[in-house]
């Protein structure tokens, strides 16, 4: 796919539909999904509904969050669970959002502003929303299972980061995962995910689960993302302008080197698992244009590794992201690091220029 010449463009009837039916904000997943459908068998086995399950209570969360960061080997303390952290940094204010209220409110970035003088340039409906975790088997747990049960909000005591927090105890998949939030001013957030897997059987002969987050732009200057890449195998990198069509085109694009996910024929999430044969991403890091002349950069500290994989999803007006991981092993730790950049729109060239920086400033041995 050639590079194309920047315009604005709009997000097609039949697009729209499509985000709103997978994943729209205020979804609610009541048929054909989290707890709406009879379990059949596909190519790896028999489906696994999690309509029954119901979270033990927590107990001391405090004790119980504190517990689930040193697994995950963070050193912060935190003060106790809040619905709502709010940050203020540099150019960027923003407020990080628990389950509480879900799915009218939901988990993760409920705003994101960049202030300019007396302007507020917001960037989401809704953003970093963890919306999916499946498998490789037809599972009601493949649907809109994070946005249940409690996902806990901290705020680092004598610091600036804020974490979300899901306990094992509390999750059908018995995954224990942390995401940690940490501005960088002026225009800045730093991401570091983490998890763990008490129950890796619940994947299936398949071996790998996938974490699928959302972001709900709240209006597009350029309904396509933007990568360097190659638009067909053995090709130069380029920029490239991805853009799904207005029909049901849309799907994920894989780093440069990643196979496509094996599936069950009859899976209940294909849409979020199917992926474009080209073109490819060669750098992890992606750009969209928004109204306002702004732009949301996505960078992240991996194309590919022998056991995980970093994914592009889109789903206009959702910029989306994956992250895949194979072989899951019990209790081995995971993750990755990213940075979201909100602010106003230059050239290309400087969002490249932005990753080069973050990548130059991380420490090599930084990891989950």
């Amino acid at each position: 796919m050639p590079a194309r010449a920047e315009h604005r463009s709009t997000v097609g009837p039949k697009l729209l539909l499509l985000a709103l039916l997978c994943c729209a904000p205020a979804c609610i997943d009541d048929g054909g999904g989290a707890g709406g459908f009879e379990s059949g068998v596909g190519d790896g086995g028999a489906a696994i509904a999690f309509g029954d399950f119901v979270p033990p209570p927590l107990g001391d969360r405090r004790r119980a969050v504190d517990e689930a960061l040193r697994e995950l080997g963070f050193s912060e303390v935190v003060g106790r669970p809040t619905d709502v952290a709010r940050v203020q940094s540099g150019r960027l204010t923003f407020r990080v959002s628990d389950n509480s209220r879900s799915p009218r409110v939901l988990s993760g970035l409920q705003s994101l502003s960049y202030l300019d003088a007396d302007e507020r340039f917001e960037a989401f409906r809704a953003g970093l929303n963890l919306e999916h975790v499946y498998s490789g088997h037809r599972d009601d747990r493949n649907r809109f299972v994070p946005r249940r049960h409690p996902y806990l909000v901290c705020r680092e005591r004598e610091g600036r980061s804020v974490f979300l927090v899901r306990l094992a105890s509390q999750s059908p998949w018995s995954i224990e995962h942390v995401m940690r939030l940490t501005p960088s001013p002026p225009d800045s957030i730093d991401i570091d995910f983490r998890c763990r897997f008490l129950d890796p059987s619940r994947f299936g002969a398949r071996e790998y689960v996938g974490f699928f987050w959302a972001n709900y732009m709240r209006e597009l200057h350029d309904a396509a993302i933007h990568f360097r890449g190659v638009s067909d195998e053995g090709g130069a990198e380029e920029w490239i302008r991805a853009e799904s069509r207005d029909g049901w085109d849309v799907g994920t694009y894989l780093a440069s080197d990643a196979s496509a996910l094996d599936f069950d024929t009859d899976h209940n999430m294909i849409l979020n698992l199917r992926s474009f044969p080209t073109p490819r991403f060669t750098r992890p890091f992606l750009f969209s244009r928004s109204a306002n002349n702004m732009v949301l950069i996505l960078m992240f500290d991996r194309l590919q590794t022998g056991i995980d994989e970093i994914r592009f999803s889109h789903f206009p007006p959702a910029v989306d992201f994956q992250y895949v991981i194979h072989g899951v092993e019990t209790k081995r730790r995971y993750g990755f690091r990213a940075r979201m950049i909100w602010r106003p729109w230059t050239t290309r060239e400087e969002c490249l220029q932005a990753w080069r920086s973050w990548q130059s400033t991380r420490n090599p041995t930084d990891g989950p």
